[in-house]
């Protein structure tokens, strides 16, 4: 449950008295509320890919996978290939998980996490996020995010809070080619999504 702060003024009564007789005076305060989240997600490192090379791009059947503890896994599709330039078909290379440290959320708070794009939809296959790079290539989508969670419910996949009432999700996803791509050019390609939490 989420932790809420109230802010209140209340109304004011204000009595007098004379020699003579009684008066009531009133006086009408006002009464208002702020409610605020007590928890915040601070970005810490972004999820990072590493450098690799496409070959024959057209296909979105080629895939990297990176797992929440920083490694990368390449999948070639029929005719499109990834090549990891770091290592192997699998290596830790320059690429790396995302780190969001979660902060006040309630100590040993259960926190469900979810990612969205910047409508509020969830992130799918269906709903990727795009992934853009110099003028003229072609996007990447990535999908699949994930992230180190320590349990499941009915609610989701959920990270429990230390003492403290804070925790670092370490994000991962997985990164296609896309269908019909006829060049990736040398470059940096960037995209965005929003990491949603409820407790």
């Amino acid at each position: 449950m989420k932790k809420l702060f109230f802010f209140l003024s209340f109304t004011i009564f204000v009595f007098c008295s004379m020699s003579v007789r009684a008066d009531f005076v009133s006086y009408t305060g006002h009464d208002g509320v702020s409610v605020a989240s007590a928890a915040s997600i601070v970005e810490k490192a972004a999820i990072r890919f590493g450098n690799f090379s496409v070959s024959n791009p057209g296909g979105n059947d080629a895939n990297i996978v990176l797992a929440v503890n920083g490694t990368r896994t390449r999948n070639n599709g029929a005719s499109t290939t990834i090549t990891l330039l770091n290592g192997g078909a699998s290596d830790y290379g320059s690429q790396g998980q995302g780190f969001y440290d979660i902060i006040g959320a309630g100590n040993d708070a259960n926190v469900y996490i979810t990612f969205k794009d910047h409508t509020g939809a969830a992130i799918t296959a269906g709903n990727p996020v795009v992934l853009t790079g110099p003028v003229g290539s072609d996007e990447f989508y990535v999908d699949s995010l994930t992230f180190n969670n320590d349990g499941t419910d009915g609610d989701g996949d959920y990270i429990t809070m230390d003492g403290g009432g804070n925790a670092t999700a370490h994000v991962g996803a997985t990164l296609h080619t896309k269908a019909g791509a006829t060049t990736y050019a040398p470059g940096t390609y960037r995209g965005t999504f929003e990491i949603m939490i409820s407790y």
